[in-house]
């Protein structure tokens, strides 16, 4: 027994099922086509005559807020357990001291340390001679409040450092300056843009691609010596300026062309 009426049972309905069935193949043969039709130009590139590529720089300028210095001490004593107790004794009172203006364990780096024997030729035996050993190691020191810089560096040259370096200043989070710069050079490349666009008697469609990149502009580091910050002996602190560095944000934009 069959479930739909045969065409002699019932014309009309298996008329009307036809029809339906009929259109409803008619419909996704249609949908089918338009999605291929829209997969193969999902991917299409916008042809290369109807952009225009800009680029847009924005500047800002940032005021430093971390300072880094570093101070090296170098001991020289007959054997190197000597040097080494020498070296540390030093370096730990710089240490403390530098503790005690307000810097915490986490901006203290200990780096390059180095025991070696000095040898000086002997003219008279034709041979090399120990001159006693040199130890020595530096310590990174990043200030957080860089109007401490002229108080630590004077602690520096008054506790035992042999050199003396930086400070490099840098800014712990650019995310506001870079946010401003991008604000700035987009509207520098849309204004070209809109003035090629003008001069081509066309006009700015939409946005096709972009990317930016940040151009560095850091200033120069001073290199201290010992005897620039008194060389143990108490001298005023020097006048540290931390200025302000520029950032230079480029924007590369490319602009679909319309009539």
């Amino acid at each position: 027994m069959s479930f739909f009426p045969i065409w002699q049972e019932n014309k009309l309905f298996t008329t009307v099922l036809s029809l339906v069935c009929l259109a409803l193949f008619v419909f996704l043969g249609v949908k089918t086509y338009s999605s291929v039709q829209a997969t193969r130009h999902l991917d299409k590139p916008v042809p290369v005559e109807h952009t225009i590529v800009i680029e847009g720089l924005g500047k800002a300028n940032m005021s430093p807020d971390i300072a880094v210095m570093t101070f090296g001490i170098s001991s020289t004593a007959k054997s190197v357990s000597d040097a080494q107790k020498q070296n540390t004794a030093l370096m730990n009172t710089l240490i403390a001291k530098i503790k005690d203006v307000g810097i915490v364990d986490a901006d203290l780096q200990t780096k390059d340390y180095s025991a070696y024997e000095k040898t000086e030729w002997n003219a008279q035996t034709q041979k090399s001679e120990s001159a006693g050993w040199i130890v020595s190691q530096s310590l990174d020191v990043k200030i957080r409040d860089v109007q401490k810089v002229s108080t630590i560096v004077e602690i520096g040259g008054q506790n035992g450092s042999t050199s003396i370096s930086g400070p490099v200043f840098t800014i712990d989070d650019q995310t506001a300056y870079e946010a401003t710069a991008r604000q700035k050079a987009l509207a520098d490349a849309r204004q070209k843009a809109d003035s090629i666009a003008q001069s081509l008697g066309l006009k700015i469609d939409h946005v096709v691609s972009y990317n930016e990149y940040n151009e560095s502009t850091g200033g120069p580091m001073p290199y201290l010596s010992a005897k620039d910050v008194g060389g143990g002996i108490a001298a005023p602190a020097p006048m540290i300026q931390s200025g302000t560095q520029e950032l230079r944000l480029h924007s590369t934009v490319t602009y679909l062309l319309s009539n």
